[in-house]
């Protein structure tokens, strides 16, 4: 099976102000406070963390909204094959042409138009699902395509105290359409019949600070 140790997650804040869209609300990755840029890619090294542990089956993988690429490394390093849908795919396109990934394929569409027929062994959804107002839309989509041992790993927002705290130090403000807070998101998961695998909050600094709230689940 291949190994996390060779599936590093970050990629350095002068790399990406070269190759993708600095502006971008989603590219806090490029953001000035060193600590912002942490506290997102702790995030993702979570997810990681999770899918090396619990991902039974390493052929293909799903990145559900990963328009931003920042996974790419380690998922193309992970899996055999890689699909990307988002709505937005140019900073994914960049990083996979700047690193020269061939086992990444991306959709630039709308969940409900995509046809594919294929399962996926895991399907990751990284701070993605809070933005839909009606979960059932993502999470029947999420139920037609992973595999009966798939695995699904989501990153939330907790929206907690701490959460709006964090979003005045970087002045970010909270999104539109953020329309629901982790524990919301857990819980329609636990009802649809999502079994939880294992759960953490991160950043870690001495002790876990809960600004986003990662799981991963069986179907």
């Amino acid at each position: 099976m291949k190994n996390i140790g060779y599936a590093p997650v970050r990629i350095s804040p002068q790399i990406l102000s070269d190759i993708t869209n600095i502006d971008n609300e989603r590219n806090v990755y490029v953001h000035p406070n060193p600590m912002a840029r942490d506290i997102f890619w702790q995030r993702l090294e979570s997810i990681i963390q999770l899918l090396d542990s619990y991902a039974q089956n390493r052929q293909q993988a799903l990145d559900f909204g990963g328009g931003s690429g920042m996974l790419c490394k380690p998922l193309s390093h992970l899996f055999d094959s890689v699909d990307i849908i988002d709505l937005d795919t140019s900073d994914a396109e960049k990083v996979i042409e700047y690193f020269d990934f061939h086992n990444i394929n991306l959709i630039c569409e709308d969940i409900g138009n995509f046809d594919n027929k294929l399962a996926y062994d895991l399907i990751i959804a990284a701070d993605v699902l809070e933005h839909f107002s009606d979960l059932q839309i993502p999470l029947q989509f999420i139920k037609r395509h992973i595999k009966s041992d798939g695995l699904l790993i989501v990153s939330l927002p907790t929206e907690n105290g701490l959460y709006t705290l964090g979003r005045a130090i970087i002045r970010k403000t909270k999104p539109l359409d953020h329309y629901h807070s982790s524990t919301e998101v857990m819980q329609v998961l636990a009802d649809n019949g999502f079994k939880l695998v294992s759960k953490r909050y991160c950043p870690r600094y001495v002790f876990p600070i809960p600004l986003f709230e990662i799981a991963a689940f069986r179907c």
